[in-house]
């Protein structure tokens, strides 16, 4: 329980710290989409570089995670989207949507630094491997179900494409393919190198929460609340549950991985959706109000689920 409060308390404060810096004059937009940019294509993928590289397949990586881990994602987005579809009427297109805030959680800004304060190293490598999966195999499917909900005959295969071309020019996949591949050599960094990755990818936790707290500040409740509620429940109750069935009692995984991907789950509705629904014109307001409501709320089902498996 200590563990948990030591780890969640100050991860939370440095959200909270962006977040009143974004709404005062000390930290303008201008200055956070530098702090954001930094953070997406210098410190975090030092950090996933590192730990690929350092770690290696030696090391006992475990790829039932991830069958795991995304089994119960497509459980989760299932139940969602018949759910918007049954109880709110919503179309195709919207439950996609939906389902994809039920699913995909903030791994990078907040999991990164929740996981590796608890878990160590260790945890940290499970969590790389749910992030190497995580864009490449939700957003196409979500822009599929999009695609295909409104009818569009010939530009599914093209969106996808393009899709799949930004998602891998993407510096966080492009970091965990090179550090993979470098893990894969037997090599080891050389020592300067090393330290200069090191300290690179130390600012990427700090910076990385900062820099959430004060993108919240552009998100703005709205839309229909109730359908933003069943999301958010989706997001951080269901997922967990059911991602705890499979971890534990069908996959049967190492008890720090399993906790991981639970965790994992668990964790608030990420930006993607709502870049998702404002790519495509829909659900914006109900994706903007599920990331600031399930980021707040998660303060309490994280620092629970932290607790118990720490």
């Amino acid at each position: 329980m200590e563990t948990a409060i030591n780890t969640v308390l100050p991860v939370f404060g440095l959200v909270l710290c962006g977040y009143l810096a974004g709404r005062s004059r000390f930290m303008p937009q201008e200055a956070v989409k530098g702090l954001t940019t930094f953070v997406f294509y210098l410190a975090i993928p030092a950090l996933l570089f590192r730990t690929m590289a350092n770690g290696g397949p030696e090391s006992g990586f475990d790829f039932s995670i991830v069958f795991a881990y995304f089994s119960a994602l497509a459980i989760n987005f299932a139940m969602a989207w018949l759910f918007s579809r049954q109880a709110f009427g919503a179309s195709i297109e919207e439950g996609a949507i939906m389902g994809m805030g039920a699913i995909f959680s903030n791994t990078v800004l907040l999991g990164l630094p929740l996981i590796f304060g608890v878990f160590g190293e260790e945890g940290l490598l499970a969590l790389t491997l749910i992030i190497a999966f995580h864009s490449p195999i939700i957003m196409p499917l979500v822009s599929l179900a999009v695609e295909l909900g409104r009818g569009t005959a010939a530009s599914p295969a093209q969106k996808l494409k393009l899709i799949f071309f930004a998602i891998f020019k993407n510096p966080i996949i492009v970091a965990l393919l090179a550090g993979q591949l470098y893990g894969a050599s037997g090599l080891a960094l050389p020592v300067s190198v090393d330290r200069f990755v090191e300290l690179l990818s130390g600012a990427a936790a700090p910076c990385a929460l900062f820099a959430l707290g004060a993108s919240l500040v552009g998100y703005q409740l709205g839309g229909d609340l109730r359908q933003c509620a069943a999301l958010v429940v989706f997001k951080l109750v269901i997922h967990p549950i059911v991602t705890a069935v499979l971890v534990f009692f069908v996959f049967d995984l190492d008890p720090v991985w399993a906790a991981v991907a639970v965790v994992t789950a668990a964790l608030p509705v990420g930006v993607n959706v709502f870049i998702m629904a404002e790519h495509y014109g829909i659900y914006t307001a109900r994706a903007a109000s599920a990331i600031l409501i399930s980021t707040g709320l998660s303060l309490v089902t994280v620092s629970i689920l932290l607790a118990y498996f720490a």
